[in-house]
């Protein structure tokens, strides 16, 4: 099951196999083929799948035909999980140090929307 420990147990490529499956809900071993940086062979892959759903990282459904792999949870929840860990970890657990470093970058930018909805959440934070 998906839990905060379970990024940290991962090697580079069952994180990478993961981060495409977070970033399209669900995929076949195919398009994780296509997508993984210096592909390993197609073989490799379903190995790969085959560890992840044994320990529980990744479901796997079989649907007309193909075999089709998900997180146990919504995309949305594991990045916010993954996000927390990696502020935990890599900004002391600063989430005002996390945000101020990504959005100092030269080439950052946001809508408007987005700059609303972070102002709201700011002064919300605030009067916690």
């Amino acid at each position: 099951m998906w839990d905060d420990n379970s990024a940290k147990n991962l090697s580079r490529r069952e994180r990478q196999v993961v981060e495409i499956v977070m970033k399209h809900g669900r995929c076949t071993g195919r398009q994780i083929e296509e997508e993984l940086p210096d592909a390993p062979t197609y073989s490799a892959v379903r190995s790969i799948l085959r560890l992840l759903v044994e320990k529980e990282i990744l479901l796997k459904e079989h649907v007309e035909g193909r075999d089709w792999f998900r997180l146990p949870v919504a995309a949305g929840k594991a990045r916010v999980k993954a996000l927390h860990s990696l502020v935990e970890r890599f900004f002391d657990n600063s989430v005002g140090e996390a945000a101020l470093a990504l959005l100092g970058q030269r080439k950052a930018r946001i809508s408007a929307e987005e700059a609303e909805k972070l102002m709201k959440l700011i002064q919300e934070a605030r009067e916690k």
